[in-house]
């Protein structure tokens, strides 16, 4: 009996699960319902990928009528609460895209949900599977430098590509996203739970708009495609014309899909955007480590640097990924490459520095394609039910895990809005 999927949202990060789905499980998966509030993305996908699924724009109705074994929810972050506690109350199983949601309340109902259904929340974090961050875990959990007692974690996004990008969509609006401190470093408040092996207690932060937002260009308008500074503005991009996705995927570094009215070209000075670009983050934990953390959307590269202590030895790592050459980089990094492509490196290093041992470097390949090769490991759980025969690091995701991920970033949103710490709640079983 084939698993009979259904998919909320037609984004760009959907046509990840539908190559899955079509392309890589086909003997046990079933494309049965899409619903978006754009029906003719909902056509698209059929047209593009040769499915017959039923087409919506009301989810109640599909939820009813194709009846789905897992609903994949793909929506924007402040429509997840509603998709996932529906899809729940249906009685259906549920994978979500990151984040879980974007409130504390969000998540509270959502755990709610899952717990009186009695069916199970997947959460798509697929930071958890990339082979440095799961060796990382191992040697953390293997008591190689004892128990984690501070972690320094900083994150840098590219500033003309993938950090501008968030600025560009709807994400820049905090009601929609939740901000970066959500719809990004979700990612990186699970991997500092996980590898702290820890539930996070409190939260201060600090917020800013030093980069992105009004007041930072001399040129402003709403959308590239419409503006009057079209000639004189070096952020100018038509990144709306459609036929351009092949040419734009390789200046920005990442897979861009053409989806029907899809806004990626806003200008990331407009008024409305109310996101911040530059945060810093410190939380508390309940066995007492503490994780100072920052996020800095308007660096000339893409990375982060990360540095645990614990009782009995510290352990380092960085990662600077190579991104494609786009125009915007220095002349003599164009010529030393001649416009070429720049490979990603084939590993990456963790220095480990046990207090009573030799120091030693561990070194873990690299995987390019699939967000690190994380996308590959959660299709196959979500979609194909293929987990290991053991999981003695916890890899895969829960909606509790999620909802500590989002307590985090709202915490710190809020803790932001009112200069205060904020304590959280832990969702224990």
């Amino acid at each position: 009996m084939k698993k009979k999927c259904a998919i909320v949202g037609i984004g760009n990060r959907t046509h990840s699960w539908l190559s899955s789905i079509v392309e890589q499980h086909p003997e046990c998966t079933q494309l049965v319902g899409l619903c978006d509030l754009n029906l003719d993305r909902c056509r698209d996908v059929n047209a593009a990928y040769g499915t017959t699924a039923a087409v919506y724009d009301n989810y109640d109705r599909m939820l009813a009528e194709v009846k789905p074994d897992l609903v994949i929810v793909v929506s924007p972050e402040s429509c997840h609460r509603e998709h996932i506690v529906k899809a729940l109350e249906a009685g259906c199983h549920v994978a979500t895209e990151k984040p879980l949601c974007t409130t504390i309340e969000d998540a509270d109902a959502i755990v709610a949900a899952e717990r009186r259904s009695g069916k199970k929340v997947f959460m798509a974090f697929n930071y958890r599977h990339i082979p440095l961050c799961s060796k990382i875990r191992e040697i953390i959990k293997a008591g190689t430098i004892g128990r984690p007692v501070s972690m320094d974690l900083t994150w840098y996004l590219d500033y003309k590509g993938h950090g501008a990008s968030y600025f560009r969509r709807w994400h820049r609006l905090m009601r929609e996203s939740g901000g970066l401190l959500i719809t990004k470093a979700c990612h990186h408040f699970d991997l500092a739970n996980w590898w702290m092996d820890d539930i996070p207690q409190t939260v201060f932060a600090q917020g800013r708009r030093n980069f992105f937002g009004p007041g930072h260009n001399p040129y402003q308008g709403e959308r590239c495609s419409t503006c009057a500074h079209s000639q004189e503005c070096e952020w100018y991009t038509d990144v709306c014309i459609k036929d351009r996705t092949e040419e734009l995927s390789r200046e920005l570094g990442y897979r861009v899909k053409g989806v029907r009215e899809y806004i990626r070209d806003y200008c990331p000075f407009g008024e409305d955007v109310d996101i911040h670009d530059t945060m810093a983050v410190q939380v508390g934990y309940r066995n007492g480590g503490i994780l100072n953390y920052s996020l800095n959307a308007s660096v000339p590269f893409e990375g982060w640097n990360l540095a645990i202590n614990g009782t009995k030895g510290r352990l380092e790592s960085k990662i600077t990924d190579a991104k494609p050459s786009p125009p915007w980089l220095p002349a003599e990094f164009q010529r030393k490459h001649e416009g070429r492509d720049v490979e990603w490196p084939d590993e990456y290093r963790i220095f480990v520095m046990p207090h009573q041992k030799a120091a030693f470097e561990v070194t873990v390949p690299n995987i390019a394609e699939g967000h690190g090769g994380g996308d590959f490991k959660i299709f196959d759980a979500a979609l194909a039910d293929i987990y290991p025969e053991e999981d003695s690091l916890n890899i895969f995701a829960s909606a509790i895990h999620g909802a500590r991920s989002t307590a985090i970033g709202a915490g710190a949103n809020a803790s932001i809005a009112s200069g205060q710490p904020v304590h959280l709640k832990d969702w224990s079983f």
